[in-house]
């Protein structure tokens, strides 16, 4: 679809199809009116990935995989939207185009260019407002492709990886590294999972040492090693002649090496923006209103925007989105934005496999809560009709 015919209308365009874009895509959607404004997703996926419930799928053969892979059907309710299932490549401002019916000189705010898969001809999109929510790279086991059924296979590869090895070492102790050594130990209870982590404790310092040292003690009493104060360098291929070796010279039985780092934003495509709005390590900076500095009509969310605070799903879906709705309509009504982003409370809910975990709320001065609390808010269901409940899909 090439979308510059006869633009009347106000198109409002959201890149990306995760949380943060599929929550805005759904609030708006009941708020913009159909005679007068255009709404349109672009999904680089064909479906909504909810990562929480990825690294349980990942390890257990038998997990359902509705529970991660989930259609946007009724993203938009009753709203004539439309999802675009394409890869962004670049995001351009302020071009003049020639429409038929279209007032002679006017600017547009810009244009999405797009890929979708199998075609070789780019595609074009025109926005008024556009909102980034591009989420983040990963690599390893939870860096999936973009096609569903390649999805599936790479989550059948890694539960075949996972049945097979013996010695599994996972480089990261943070959410992912932890939450994956519970999984292990609910299906694998024999093998050994060593967590190699940079700092003194699990997670970083954000967080007080008692929950962090509340964390390391409950999996080391399933079996879990932790080597600490270290790191591996890279992603190396590990083998009988060559043992896996950390920075500090440790040498690991390592069978399987199971990358567990954090992602990178995903924000390549803003690279032609004048000014740039990227921080030196690819950050999107933005106004508090969480629009994109000095490009007022684009709006940015999630992991890639360059916020001080840790990034996490419950800050997108209630924290970013509740600030970016009503200042999108601000904007359409022809409004300065005025709803600033303040942060939030650091809320963090950790699964040590399915009946047990921890819980931190930094409300309060901080409170910590054990495995009954976190095993009923999360680790038990991964929340995963909350999820559905925001893309609004009948509950499993």
């Amino acid at each position: 679809m090439d979308s510059y015919s006869t633009p009347t209308k106000t198109s409002i365009v959201i890149v990306g199809g995760g949380i943060g874009g599929a929550n805005i895509a759904r609030s708006l959607s009941s708020v913009l009116d159909p005679e007068w404004h255009t709404l349109t997703v672009i999904s680089a996926r064909q479906n909504y990935i909810y990562l929480p419930a990825s690294l349980r799928a990942l390890v257990n053969p038998d997990f359902p995989l509705d529970r991660v892979f989930m259609p946007y059907d009724n993203l938009f309710g009753k709203f004539p939207g439309e999802i675009i299932y394409g890869t962004v490549t670049s995001v351009e401002e302020n071009r003049r185009f020639a429409f038929t019916n279209y007032e002679p000189g006017k600017i547009c705010n810009g244009t999405v260019l797009y890929q979708q898969e199998g075609e070789e001809k780019l595609q074009r999109i025109r926005y008024d407002v556009l909102v980034v929510a591009t989420g983040s790279r990963w690599e390893g086991f939870t860096g999936f492709p973009s096609d569903t059924e390649q999805c599936i296979s790479h989550i059948e590869t890694w539960r075949m990886k996972f049945k097979d090895a013996h010695d599994i070492v996972i480089a990261g102790g943070g959410p992912v590294g932890l939450e994956t050594a519970g999984e292990l130990k609910d299906i694998y209870p024999e093998k050994n999972v060593t967590i190699v982590h940079a700092d003194q404790l699990p997670l970083n310092d954000v967080y007080p040492d008692r929950f962090r040292s509340h964390l390391e003690r409950h999996l080391r009493a399933r079996g879990v090693n932790f080597v600490f104060d270290d790191s591996i360098v890279g992603v190396p291929t590990v083998s009988e002649s060559s043992p896996l070796k950390t920075r500090n010279g440790l040498t690991i039985a390592c069978d399987l090496l199971v990358p567990a780092r954090g992602g990178r934003p995903n924000t390549k495509h803003l690279a032609f923006l004048s000014p740039s709005p990227l921080s030196d390590r690819g950050f999107i900076r933005v106004e508090p209103t969480l629009q994109v500095q000095h490009h007022p009509n684009i709006f940015a969310v999630g992991d890639i925007v360059d916020w001080p605070e840790i990034r996490q799903l419950v800050k997108i879906r209630y924290g970013h989105a509740g600030v970016v709705v009503p200042n999108i309509v601000s904007l359409l009504q022809g409004m300065d934005p005025r709803k600033k982003y303040k942060g939030t409370a650091e809320l963090i809910l950790i699964t040590n496999g399915k009946g047990s975990g921890a819980t931190y709320c930094g409300l309060l001065g901080g409170m910590t809560f054990g495995g009954f609390v976190t095993k009923h808010l999360k680790s038990k269901d991964l929340m995963v009709n909350d999820a559905r409940k925001g893309l609004a899909l009948k509950p499993l």
